[in-house]
């Protein structure tokens, strides 16, 4: 009888000393606990992709192109409209269809772009973006840009900046973040080249 509880007392016993255990290594991080990992972690940091000669240069490229179409001027929007918005009309781009919830609650933000536009900016997959532009005195959308990392633009300028310079992005691994710049002309999005 005694001979049938040798099993589990034992299997209980190593238990009880490996949560004994446990509670010494609670206190050291992961790196720590494996050795291989540890030096990895002190030799990488968040950093990483800036060490890259290549991906600093094209940072500072686009980043000094973005400054100098924002610090122009020549792209100011001058008056806003001050009318009642008009809601979305769902049949003027057809793109639209597959989006038309976001887009509702997205122009519920207002006018945030040229004077009388909504951008509203939809995600399509993992580092994906569509931003649709909305003209609120007619609701008709007017352009959809597609991006993989976001979008800068303000209510007094007509400058739409998609993907937007960031040092933290790896440009030479990112095939489609970069950073590209457009005016708003007569309801039109005009890609700038520079």
């Amino acid at each position: 009888m005694y001979k049938n509880l040798t099993y589990p007392l034992l299997l209980l016993f190593a238990t009880i000393i490996m949560a004994c255990n446990t509670d010494k290594n609670e206190d050291k991080s992961i790196g720590s606990t494996h050795p291989k990992l540890e030096k990895q972690l002190d030799r990488d940091t968040a950093n990483l992709a800036m060490r890259n000669e290549e991906n600093a240069g094209l940072y500072q490229r686009y980043r000094i192109t973005t400054e100098e179409y924002e610090k122009s001027g020549d792209y100011s929007t001058g008056e806003m409209f001050r009318g009642r918005l008009a809601p979305l009309k769902e049949d003027s781009h057809p793109n639209a269809r597959g989006s038309i919830i976001a887009l509702r609650q997205g122009m519920t933000k207002g006018v945030n772009f040229a004077g009388k536009y909504t951008v509203v900016t939809v995600e399509c997959g993992t580092n994906c973006q569509e931003h649709f532009i909305v003209d609120r005195e007619n609701g008709k959308i007017i352009d959809k840009l597609k991006g993989s990392a976001g979008a800068k633009y303000t209510l007094e300028s007509r400058l739409f900046i998609l993907n937007p310079a960031d040092s933290t992005r790896n440009y030479t691994n990112c095939q489609n973040c970069t950073p590209q710049a457009y005016e708003l002309v007569n309801g039109k999005l005009k890609k700038l080249d520079k």
